[in-house]
């Protein structure tokens, strides 16, 4: 028996021949797993040792997932589990034949512990990820996991992390996701079907904070792009028949505005412009769809799209509530004139398109303060500007534009502000 199995068995040994856990061996407990814990670093013979003991194995599971309190101090017993998941994950480092018996072991608890939103994030969340992306990292990881359940669980903890405004760094989540963006794009895809309508909601949501922060870990695969662009436009007439209240019914519209907002920061990034810019049928898509909205928009019985553009309905003092930034019509028109603007920079076709589908008056009324639609007259100038840029058509459109007067403005009137705006119509053909 080699030195490295001897310490081991001596550890393990005097571990486990405590009955029980009380206030007199609480330390020795404790300094038994955090040697056990450190000799992993040791090297080979040692993680083996610990992993392999199936006596020790069994009481290290019954430490880690029962979900009986079995002990009467809360505070100790998640010092006592955080030191068993770190055991157990420095038990896998760089260690093939070891991760494989951990994840028989410990695998479908792990995933099931990381999908359940009733559990709480703590450090060990971090360390459970972690065991996951060792395995992720062997030559054939399938033959021991399956893709689309890790997928879920990291959705999962991505959900809980926003819900609970989580601030912990919980690193392997983004490592994991990484894998699945940037690398695994084309079976993404397919665990993306796979997903709930919720755990597509949060999938999209990971996405476009991955996309804000100019994708830290890589650029997201043109293949997961190219989905991201079909699954609009099959799935975002629905944006238009949104129900006033936000029941199950609005999940699916839901997804489709997540899928916008994706497609809004892609197509705005230099890192992605080159995929969407000759996809010319989702500029059509968004055109269409900004058209059709800016009708309803007008009609005076639907709230949910109609612009909000009067003091008494935008002022902090105004006593008409602000739900309605919590709907889904929030931002939407914006979202899709920034589409509009980052798909016509630089682009003759969809300028071409622009122009023919006439466009332009849309973009125009566009350049209006409207509280349900933030920044859209910083975005629908944009789109102009982009749509003129080496196009004499609309450029000519914009030429032809002839001075009326200062433009109608319910928040001016109400300021006794007269001026300050200016209404403009077609010129004459």
């Amino acid at each position: 028996m080699s030195d490295s199995v001897k310490e081991v068995h001596g550890i393990i040994e005097n571990l486990l021949s405590l009955e029980s856990i009380n206030e007199d061996n609480r330390g020795t407990v404790l300094d038994s797993l955090k040697t056990l814990r450190n000799l992993c670093a040791c090297g080979f013979d040692y993680q083996l040792e610990i992993v392999k003991n199936q006596n020790f194995q069994k009481y290290l599971k019954d430490l880690l997932l029962s979900e009986e309190q079995l002990y009467s101090d809360n505070d100790f017993y998640k010092r006592l589990q955080l030191m068993g998941w770190q055991l157990l994950a420095n038990s896998t480092v760089n260690n093939e034949k070891t991760q494989g018996v951990v994840w028989q072991l410990y695998g479908d608890e792990i995933l099931q512990q990381c999908i359940n939103k009733k559990q709480p994030l703590d450090p060990t969340t971090d360390i459970r990820l972690m065991i996951i992306y060792n395995i992720l990292k062997l030559p054939s990881p399938d033959v021991l996991l399956n893709r689309a359940e890790v997928l879920k669980a990291c959705v999962a903890v991505w959900y809980l992390m926003v819900e609970q405004k989580c601030s912990l760094p919980i690193e392997f989540l983004h490592f994991i996701f990484e894998d699945f963006l940037v690398k695994g794009a084309r079976s993404t895809v397919s665990f993306y079907s796979q997903l709930s309508a919720e755990e597509r909601l949060s999938f999209l949501d990971y996405l476009h904070n991955y996309l804000k922060q100019d994708s830290p870990n890589g650029l997201v695969d043109s293949f997961l792009l190219q989905h991201l662009s079909k699954e609009f436009k099959m799935k975002s007439d629905c944006l238009l028949r949104v129900s006033s209240t936000r029941e199950v019914d609005n999940i699916k519209p839901q997804e489709v505005y997540n899928l916008l907002k994706c497609i809004a920061s892609a197509s705005g990034s230099e890192n992605y412009t080159q995929f969407y810019s000759v996809d010319h049928s989702l500029f059509l898509n968004v055109s269409s769809l900004l058209r059709a909205l800016s009708i309803v928009s007008k009609k005076v019985s639907n709230d949910l799209y109609k612009p909000l553009n009067k003091l008494e309905e935008v002022a902090p003092s105004s006593k008409i509530s602000r739900d309605y930034q919590f709907e889904i019509t929030y931002e939407l028109k914006t979202l899709l004139v920034r589409c509009v603007a980052n798909l016509l920079y630089k682009n003759s076709t969809n300028q071409a398109y622009c122009h023919d589908t006439q466009l332009m008056p849309v973009l125009l009324e566009c350049t209006t303060m409207d509280a349900r639609n933030p920044l859209m007259k910083e975005w629908s100038i944009l789109a102009i500007r982009n749509a003129c840029i080496g196009c004499p058509e609309i450029q000519e459109i914009i030429a032809n534009l002839t001075p009326k007067g200062p433009a109608s403005s319910d928040i001016l009137k109400e300021l006794n502000l007269e001026m300050g705006s200016l209404r403009i119509s077609p010129g004459k053909e």
